[in-house]
């Protein structure tokens, strides 16, 4: 991949077991649509906890994380691609399942990504952005 390229795909969310859409109704009662996917089945790390930025305030920092690989081809595909994307898969949910259960879950294709340049009169490519503290999420309207 060269220096000034980004790679764009997608991840198919169907792909995960038992994943689906679903209403949900928010604290407001708006009805919003969400895509549910399930935790255990899916290997979904899960971390909540409280931070303080430096400013004193204290927020909620959430974490939920699905393990994935990108696998490089040796050579582009019919289409371009030149990666993609399978599930990942933690050592607690190996030992915590068949050899067969985990045949089938290291043959779960998620998606392909494309190396694509990014144009060298893109200033955002050449800048360095200084980082920053995470902001708190404000999903009030979730009823979670």
């Amino acid at each position: 991949m060269a220096d000034n390229s980004k790679l764009v795909g997608s991840l198919n969310l169907a792909r995960l077991e038992g994943a689906g859409i679903m209403s949900v109704k928010g604290k407001s009662g708006a009805v919003k649509k969400c895509v549910v996917i399930p935790i255990d089945e899916n290997d979904i790390f899960i971390k909540v906890e409280e931070k303080t930025t430096q400013q004193g305030e204290v927020y909620l920092s959430k974490l939920y994380a699905l393990g994935i690989e990108i696998m490089e081809k040796r050579e582009p595909d019919q289409w371009g691609n030149v990666c993609h994307a399978k599930l990942a898969t933690s050592k607690e949910w190996i030992n915590n399942h068949t050899p067969a259960e985990l045949e089938t879950r290291n043959k779960v294709f998620l998606g392909n990504f494309k190396s694509v340049a990014i144009p060298s009169s893109n200033q955002a490519a050449t800048i360095d952005a200084p980082l920053a503290d995470p902001e708190p999420q404000n999903d009030d309207d979730l009823p979670f």
